[in-house]
């Protein structure tokens, strides 16, 4: 995906580099620790309120930027580890959201869920040596290497980050 721009945050994955990506990977629950504790102080019911009913919450958000954290952390481990590893065990995140009833968890515990989950890819990234990144594993949507995979990361962090903003300043808005 060189060259790739999201058209909707404007996050360049060529801007990027390794060191960068593990300071926003380490960054990202103290910034949505952040985003949340206005809400969380004013009232814990706007971190749980959607916007419109087919738009997550913000709590939903953060408890998706943990569970996609773990689940970077584990296929970016594999790809260091394994030659050419094929993953494949990707869950929907619509459909997580709601057997995993994400707007029902208790911000603090989801919040530090996401803690311990930036902390733990930031630390498999660390060991990444300037030799490895450009380990490649097979997705379902196809190959991609690691370096790609982590500006995912950086970009999910990032976006999600703004969703957050954008639905709390809605919630307080109604």
């Amino acid at each position: 995906m060189p060259g790739y721009v999201c058209p909707e945050c404007g996050l360049a994955y060529d801007t990027i580099n390794p060191p960068d990506a593990k300071v926003a990977i380490r960054s990202y629950p103290r910034r949505y620790r952040s985003a949340l504790a206005g809400a969380l102080d004013a009232d814990e019911g706007l971190v749980r309120r959607r916007p419109v009913p087919a738009t997550w919450s913000a709590l939903e958000y953060t408890v998706h930027v943990a569970d996609l954290f773990e689940e970077f952390g584990a296929g970016f481990e594999r790809m260091y580890e394994e030659d050419k590893p094929t993953i494949t065990d990707l869950w929907d995140p619509d459909e997580r959201v709601v057997s995993e009833r994400y707007n029902e968890q208790d911000p603090s515990l989801a919040l530090e869920r996401l803690a311990a989950a930036a902390e733990a890819l930031a630390k498999v990234l660390d060991r990444v040596d300037a030799d490895s990144w450009g380990r490649t594993a097979t997705f379902p949507w196809g190959e991609r290497d690691l370096l790609t995979m982590t500006r995912n990361a950086v970009h999910e962090g990032s976006h999600h980050l703004r969703d957050v903003e954008r639905v709390l300043e809605s919630a307080r808005r109604r």
